[in-house]
């Protein structure tokens, strides 16, 4: 991004700039942006090649293996099987084999909420964009290791296998708040040193741009991944070998993450900027301040029990706040419900291929393959489209999008009705491979730039928290309540029923969301406690 061609503003008279420090802090912008653009290429894989193809697929190959008719539980279950159940804690528990993953996903959401809202309120008391960076490298490393751990089970350790799923997918949680705090950062201080005339209009075109290739950098990283599994699959000697697949996802995100550990810097002359803007002390005073907020010695007397419940504290500091910021509060709802159906589409998908349509290991890598081709399309085309050529605001476009999604399972529900459409063919889940590729694609763009403009500044990591735990939080219900029908009906085709009724119960929320008033709360809280969520140091 040429950050130069952005018209020059004049700056105020608190902190004067100089042509210098303007070259240098501009060149530590472009330094963090591709930091940020490192972020969404290293980790996108694991969610979207990892979680969303691979480890459900495992999951139930397990389960499969280590289960038992459904109708006798003393006749092991073969992989014809169309129905089968798996025993749990010596057999006091049995669980359809399609159900298991689910109930795996809801459980790692459960304590990937409880980690991410602790790991939040930490960086948020640091308030340092070096120390957000260090966060996401170490949980990138133990996140990636995990990952790589599973490749190495064997089918008799039905255990390990989600509780090493469990522990990576809490790590990606923590990096996903963490990465999506630092999008307003740049953001905001691209606006302040550069724009001319309204802020507004081009924090909006700033967001939308960063974010729409950030998630379109993230879909092409989980394209070429799911290319190069296909290949290892294919050459595995059972040509169904996912966890050869699930190793090399875990390799590219150990790989990748790496540059942030330089990329990502402290942008102290514009804290200082910031601080004299909003304070009503003295400048010097101000500057001090920014000083110790941004110095790297961490005092040994913060790192106590305190730090750890910091999180919890500002997330109802925050929940309070939130309470106050009505259209942030709008848009949680919505989103929760938009992304429980959204996310638990795909999980289903891939487990009524496998089940129903009995598709193979690399027919389902082929239908992630277009997912991926389709999503990054639409992270990147989508919004420019409905944005430029309909001037159509943020809202309406993720209102669009929704509609199209809705198209999914309403056609899986008409399998119900209909012998010969309605998911009944292996070629129709390549039709709507392509359509929710593009409907994915355009929501992660437009979600995330659309909430990082009605937060207040200061507290991103906390309000991302929120999101995170309203976006995953969500899917602690929606594939247990999918696992419970399956478990009710042996027959995954009911879960569309549920999966349509939450897509349309989101629009009334999402019709009522205001950004521009979102914009005005936001600003008047961010004024109201200027810097007092960061930890000082001595």
């Amino acid at each position: 991004m040429d950050y130069g061609s952005i018209p020059q503003q004049e700056e105020p008279e608190h902190i004067p700039m100089t042509e210098q420090q303007r070259t240098s802090y501009t060149q530590l912008l472009r330094n963090n942006v591709k930091g940020w653009y490192f972020y969404c290429f290293s980790s996108e894989p694991f969610i979207v090649s990892a979680v969303s193809t691979y480890i459900p697929l495992l999951l139930e190959q397990y389960a499969r293996i280590n289960g038992v008719k459904v109708n006798n539980h003393s006749k092991p279950c073969k992989s014809s099987d169309d129905q089968c159940v798996l025993p749990l804690f010596n057999g006091r528990l049995h669980v359809d084999t399609s159900s298991f993953p689910l109930y795996t996903f809801s459980l790692s959401v459960l304590v990937q909420t409880f980690i991410v809202v602790t790991v939040s309120g930490i960086v948020d008391r640091w308030n340092s964009v070096k120390i957000k960076g260090n966060i996401l490298v170490l949980f990138s490393i133990i996140g990636s290791i995990s990952t790589m751990l599973v490749s190495q089970l064997n089918v008799t350790q039905i255990y390990a296998l989600p509780i090493l799923y469990i522990i990576a997918n809490s790590c990606f949680g923590v990096i996903n708040v963490v990465g999506n705090s630092l999008l307003p950062t740049f953001v905001n201080g691209i606006i302040h040193v550069k724009v001319d005339g309204e802020e507004t209009l081009a924090q909006e075109k700033l967001t939308n741009l960063i974010s729409g290739r950030g998630a379109s950098l993230g879909y092409l990283s989980a394209l070429i991944v799911q290319i190069m599994s296909m290949f290892l699959i294919n050459n595995s000697k059972s040509k169904q070998d996912i966890q050869v697949a699930i190793a090399f996802v875990g390799i590219w995100w150990i790989l990748w993450q790496l540059p942030m550990i330089w990329l990502f810097q402290d942008l102290l002359f514009m804290q200082q900027r910031n601080v004299a803007i909003t304070t009503t002390t003295a400048t010097t005073s101000a500057t001090t301040n920014a000083q110790s907020l941004y110095t790297n010695r961490i005092s040994r007397r913060h790192i106590n029990w305190k730090l750890f419940t910091y999180g919890w504290i500002s997330l109802w500091d925050s929940l309070k706040h939130a309470r106050l910021l009505k259209d942030v509060m709008i848009f949680l709802l919505s989103w929760f419900i938009i992304s429980d159906s959204t996310t638990t589409i795909n999980s289903t998908a891939i487990l009524f291929s496998k089940t129903e349509l009995h598709m193979s290991t690399l027919n389902l890598v082929t239908i992630s393959i277009l997912t991926m081709i389709n999503a990054m399309i639409g992270a990147f085309v989508i919004p420019q489209i409905l944005s430029k050529r309909l001037n159509l605001l943020p809202k309406r476009i993720m209102i669009c999008i929704i509609c199209w999604t809705c198209v999914i399972p309403f056609y899986g529900i008409l399998g119900f009705i209909f012998k010969d459409i309605g998911l009944k063919h292996k070629f129709e889940m390549y039709i709507l491979a392509v359509w929710y590729g593009l409907s994915l694609g355009g929501l992660a763009a437009v979600s995330r730039s659309v909430f990082s403009l009605i937060i207040p500044r200061g507290k991103e990591s906390t309000f991302f928290s929120l999101f995170s735990i309203t976006d995953k939080g969500s899917s602690i219900l929606g594939p247990f309540l999918i696992g419970l029908i399956t478990d009710k009906t042996h027959n995954i085709r009911y879960a569309f029923y549920l999966l349509f009724f939450l897509l349309v119960l989101s629009l009334p929320f999402l019709e009522m969301l205001d950004v521009d008033r979102g914009k005005k709360e936001a600003e008047e809280l961010s004024l109201l406690e200027p810097g007092d969520n960061a930890i000082r140091v001595d």
